[in-house]
C-alpha cells in the first residue's frame, strides 16, 4: 500500500515537472532575436506570423538599452519624455511582391502599459543591411522551419 502511494506521488511530480518544463520551453521560443545594436534588441514573435498571398505580418518587441531609451524619449510628446520606458511593440507588414514594408502600429510601453501609439500608411523599400531586412530575414527563416 505504501509503495502504491509513493509511486502515485512520484508519477504526479514527474508529470508536473514535464508539464511546466514544456511550458517554459514554449515561452523561451516565442520570441527570437532578429536584430541587435547598441540601442536595442529586437525580437520577432514567431507564434503569430501571418503569411497570406505574398503579404507577411508579424509583431516585433524592442528592448531598449539606456541609449535606445534616450532616442525613443526624444520622439515622444513632451509630457511622456520623463517616463521610465520598458519596451516597444511594433506590427510590421511586409509585401514580398513589392519588397516593401509598413509599420502599421508602433507602441511604447512603460510599467507594462501602453503609453504611446502611432501608425503609418507609408510603405518603405526594404534595402540590404537595414533593420527591416534583418527582421524579414528572420521571419523568412521561421516560415521555412514551419513549412518543413
Amino acid at each position: 500500500m505504501k509503495n502504491k502511494i509513493n509511486a502515485t506521488i512520484f508519477l504526479f511530480l514527474l508529470f508536473t515537472m514535464l508539464f511546466f518544463s514544456a511550458s517554459a520551453d514554449a515561452q523561451n521560443t516565442k520570441f527570437v532575436r532578429a536584430y541587435r545594436d547598441t540601442n536595442y534588441d529586437m525580437y520577432v514573435n514567431r507564434m503569430n506570423i501571418i503569411s497570406n498571398q505574398g503579404v507577411i505580418s508579424f509583431w516585433v518587441k524592442s528592448v531598449y538599452s539606456d541609449a535606445g531609451k534616450a532616442l525613443v524619449r526624444k520622439e515622444l510628446p513632451k509630457k511622456l519624455q520623463n517616463v521610465s520606458l520598458d519596451y516597444g511593440l511594433d506590427y510590421f507588414v511586409f509585401d514580398t511582391k513589392k519588397v516593401k514594408y509598413n509599420i502599421k502600429i508602433a507602441s511604447v510601453y512603460a510599467k507594462e502599459k501602453e503609453i504611446y501609439r502611432e501608425g503609418s500608411k507609408k510603405w518603405l523599400p526594404v534595402t540590404d543591411r537595414t533593420v527591416a531586412a534583418a527582421l524579414i530575414n528572420e521571419v523568412n527563416k521561421v516560415l521555412a522551419e514551419k513549412n518543413k
